[in-house]
């Protein structure tokens, strides 16, 4: 174990069995009480490299927490904001460069620098069996549901229900999982540009 992974380790409160973590992982947090909150990842998890986990000072900061379940794959280059708490479910895939935000910036005061006004927070939860594409962005009070997708490069800004499937910014349902209605209409299309080719 080196040095990079002796203090990712020791600002963690669980990791569970056989989780690989890049070394290139960083972790901002501060003064962490160790009172059930902070960062627990559970077993079987793989953390590429280049990922950021930020919770900030957890002893001003009440919400700031960050549970990952077990087989959970986040893929390189991610961003998880975990200060208004972010929970993530067993069996989640996390695409490459995706931001999980759960924290942003008040900017009603046009007479105060954006960066002095105060932080607003709202929890992330993100089911079991989610596929959130790569570059996507979920933004702070979303819940995805069980077994959604997310596709790559699309904004969450609002609840996805269970089993859907959401593309695009801002993000919106196209379909839902283990509904063939989508399948049989492109599938009829097909034939019917097949049949006008001929």
């Amino acid at each position: 174990m080196n040095d990079k992974n002796k203090l990712f380790f020791s600002l963690t409160d669980r990791i569970g069995e056989n989780t690989d973590i890049d070394p290139s992982v960083e972790m901002l947090v501060k003064n962490n009480p160790k009172d059930g909150r902070g960062i627990r990842i559970g077993s079987h998890c793989m953390i590429y490299p280049r990922n950021r986990f930020v919770l900030g000072d957890l002893e001003h900061n009440r919400d700031a927490d960050l549970c990952i379940g077990d087989n959970v794959h986040i893929n390189a280059g991610g961003y998880i904001s975990g200060e208004g708490g972010v929970s993530i479910g067993d069996d989640v895939l996390i695409g490459p460069n995706t931001c999980i935000l759960s924290a942003g910036h008040v900017y009603g005061d046009p007479n105060q620098p954006i960066r002095t006004q105060p932080l607003s927070y709202a929890p992330i939860r993100i089911g079991r069996d989610v596929w959130i594409g790569g570059s996507s962005v979920i933004l702070q009070g979303v819940s995805i549901g069980d077994g959604a997708v997310v596709g790559a490069g699309s904004v969450v800004c609002k609840d996805v229900p269970s089993l859907a499937v959401l593309v695009g910014n801002p993000g919106r349902i196209v379909k839902y999982r283990g509904d063939r209605s989508s399948e049989n209409v492109f599938t009829r299309i097909m034939k019917w540009v097949r049949r006008k080719r001929n």
